[in-house]
């Protein structure tokens, strides 16, 4: 599925991204479903089992392809908002938070008229999409 400016910046925005990274971090950590090893029941000598699943966690969630791919789509909103300045980072937090508000409203809160806001948030998507961050994640791994 291809996906657009819009949808980034309406993840991004929302906070949709940052539920789903920590939903997914929290559920890596706290899923139990691996099986006990020590099927006969003796002892383990030398074995920090603490330590090994704290070891076993964060390497579970480094290697979590969904992880990465959340983290990639952040940071790449994170570093073009960067370019941007303080206006159109404001223009798009007003068109894609959780409770959005009107044209009207958002274009009073930025001092510009509805037709100036809509013709510049066009102009960040199309910049956002042409740009060398819009690129899709093909293999991540280190």
């Amino acid at each position: 599925m291809a996906e657009t400016a819009e949808q980034y910046f309406k993840c991004y925005y929302s906070g949709k991204w940052e539920h789903d990274l920590a939903w997914r971090i929290h559920d890596l950590k706290y899923s139990h479903s691996t099986q006990d090893e020590n099927v006969g029941g003796g002892r383990v000598k030398n074995v920090n089992t603490t330590l090994n699943s704290t070891i076993a966690n964060i390497a579970a969630v480094e290697d979590d392809k969904i992880v990465r791919e959340l983290r990639h789509k952040i940071e790449t909103v994170k570093n073009y908002e960067l370019s941007l300045d303080d206006y159109h980072v404001n223009l798009l937090k007003l068109r894609y938070a959780k409770k959005r508000h009107t044209w009207i409203n958002d274009s009073n809160r930025l001092y510009k008229s509805v037709r100036q806001c809509q013709s510049d948030l066009k102009a960040i998507k199309d910049d956002f999409t042409q740009s060398v961050l819009f690129q899709p994640v093909e293999n991540s791994t280190p």
